[in-house]
């Protein structure tokens, strides 16, 4: 009689790496869609400031968030809002192939009354 112990062994090794990488994967996609419902709120709160009178300084002073970027344009009767967030990922490889960091970008636009 042969033993399968070896067998089992090479499958769990090449099997292993694959798992690892897809769970990474689903935690990096996890961390996307947390930031993006976390940039939501920010722009909900963003948009009372800046119906409340507040410029962009101010909004910016009082969000104290270095690593997410602000930016309003003005279109006439309309103002659009765009936050932008970078996100490293963690899944090994990844980085090469997306540049680095995964941009997470909420845009609101805002009528002017």
């Amino acid at each position: 009689m042969k033993s399968n112990k070896g067998q089992a062994l090479v499958e769990f090794i090449i099997i292993l790496p694959i798992t690892l990488i897809l769970i990474f994967c689903v935690v990096d996609f996890g961390r996307i869609i947390s930031t993006k419902g976390e940039l939501e709120d920010k722009t909900q709160d963003i948009v009372t400031f800046y119906e409340s009178g507040k410029t962009l300084e101010e909004i910016n002073l009082i969000m104290d968030n270095k690593d997410i970027k602000i930016d309003f344009k003005n279109n006439g009767d309309y103002v659009t809002l765009t936050i932008n967030k970078k996100i490293k990922p963690i899944t090994p490889g990844l980085s090469y192939i997306l540049d680095e960091a995964f941009n997470v970008e909420v845009t609101r636009v805002i009528k002017n009354e």
